[in-house]
């Protein structure tokens, strides 16, 4: 006689109330850290227990990409959508109960408009012994806006402040916030533990020195502060510079640890003879990122100088029409112990031309592993630079295709930027598929 089959009961919402209420808080809370704000402040209806439990996390991350996409689509929209961020952040620092915050970020369209609404944050941030503090106030979340329309990180607050609320700040990233010199300088001689400090589109900005042999500071971002002339860098353990901006005077000096640079000077990119004001470091790096938006516009590729060291090379470059990408290869081969290349399209121009295919001359990279090409489009210029490192990369193991459309500014998510991506993924398929070297993993995003 067969046996009859075994009817499990469904646990009841009391059984899973009861299962979650065993739980320290420590691990509820810390559960909760691994889900976005939002899912996070939903758990709040599953029991009793969880009702409050949120309010302990110490990362605060209000995110709001979805709406950036819909002011991005609807630019009118912004006017609606600003005070509904607004409140939601303050609703959810009215709940905080947690004694500290290690973790916190804005990331909205917001201007000195908002000065009120941003102070509060800070303040509360800083009150609660922050980590790491971001505040990404990019217009449509990815444009600077005008200066004078910032929001300005205020000295006074910085001063009142001062002392034991800033041991903890560990890292901070300022987007379309004005930072004056003064302010700079008191956040780098106040703050003991800063390691990471990046400023975007600042416009109070003239004189930047970072100088110091006590100064723990690793990482140092200066993005599109237009007002910029100086930028002094020197006795430090600075470990990654990045700049990209007009021309300035750089002056980089005694910055033993430092081994990542990633730059770009002037309306090309390789203007006012950077790799001069680099001189002092240049042999020393192993990562370097080089932004070329007009490569066509009186750049000497062939000045690229020999780097030993170098490890990994991230071009940034400036994609017009079905112009050659071949003459980028002068950069690797200055590179003889490269492992990694990396080359992101920003896209100027979206054509395609009738063309034969051109050859490089010959060249055998011994080291170099791994390949990546940004914003593929699959124009002749795009295959033929894949085709090179399938020619002339003997050790190579790796190529990644991303044919993510990469632009200036944001594109508002529709179907025509997703068919485009589409027939991108196509076309690099029917290309490389059938040339790849036996041995070498084609990946294509």
């Amino acid at each position: 006689m067969r046996k009859k089959a075994r009817v499990t009961e469904p646990r009841d919402e009391c059984d899973f109330e009861d299962y979650v209420s065993s739980l320290p808080d420590e691990i509820l809370v810390s559960i909760l850290s691994l889900l976005t704000l939002k899912e996070a402040v939903v758990t709040s209806n599953l029991s009793r227990r969880m009702r409050y439990t949120w309010t302990h996390i110490s990362g605060l991350d209000f995110d709001a990409n979805d709406k950036l996409d819909k002011i991005a689509a609807d630019p009118k929209s912004r006017t609606t959508e600003r005070p509904k961020y607004i409140n939601w952040v303050n609703r959810v620092l009215r709940q905080h109960k947690g004694s500290k915050v290690d973790s916190f970020r804005i990331c909205f369209d917001l201007d000195k408009r908002s000065k009120c609404a941003i102070d509060h944050w800070v303040k509360f941030a800083i009150t609660k012994g922050v980590q790491t503090l971001e505040l990404d106030l990019l217009e449509n979340g990815e444009r600077l806006r005008q200066p004078t329309r910032n929001y300005t990180f205020s000295q006074k607050l910085l001063s009142h402040y001062k002392g034991f609320a800033f041991n903890r700040l560990e890292g901070l990233v300022l987007k379309c916030v004005n930072v004056s010199e003064e302010a700079l300088q008191c956040l780098i001689s106040n703050c003991p533990v800063l390691k990471y400090l990046s400023m975007h589109g600042s416009g109070d900005l003239m004189n930047v020195k970072v100088s110091g042999p006590s100064l723990t500071l690793k990482y140092f971002e200066i993005v599109f502060c237009l007002s910029v002339e100086t930028i002094e860098i020197s006795n430090v353990n600075l470990v990654a510079f990045s700049y990209l901006g007009p021309r300035v005077d750089l002056n980089i000096y005694n910055v033993p640890m430092l081994d990542e640079i990633s730059i770009g000077e002037g309306y090309t990119g390789l203007e006012n003879n950077v790799f001069g004001q680099l001189s002092c470091c240049l042999y020393q790096l192993e990562v370097l990122t080089l932004d070329i938006y007009c490569p066509e516009e009186n750049i000497k590729l062939d000045m690229f100088p020999e780097l030993p060291k170098l490890k990994q090379l991230i071009l940034r470059v400036g994609a017009w029409d079905d112009d050659s990408l071949l003459e980028f290869t002068s950069f690797v081969k200055a590179c003889p112990n490269l492992n990694r290349f990396v080359l992101q399209l920003i896209w100027m121009s979206l054509s395609k031309r009738r063309r034969k295919i051109r050859e490089a001359a010959k060249y055998t990279h011994r080291f170099l592993k791994l390949v990546e090409i940004v914003g593929y489009y699959g124009r002749t210029s795009d295959a033929e630079i894949a085709m090179y490192f399938f020619e002339n990369a003997v050790a190579l193991e790796k190529i990644i295709i991303d044919p993510r459309y990469q632009v200036m500014v944001r594109p508002p998510v529709g179907v025509d930027q997703t068919m485009k991506e589409e027939n991108a993924r196509r076309r690099a398929k029917q290309q490389l598929e059938a040339i790849k070297p036996p041995g070498v993993q084609l990946v294509i995003l």
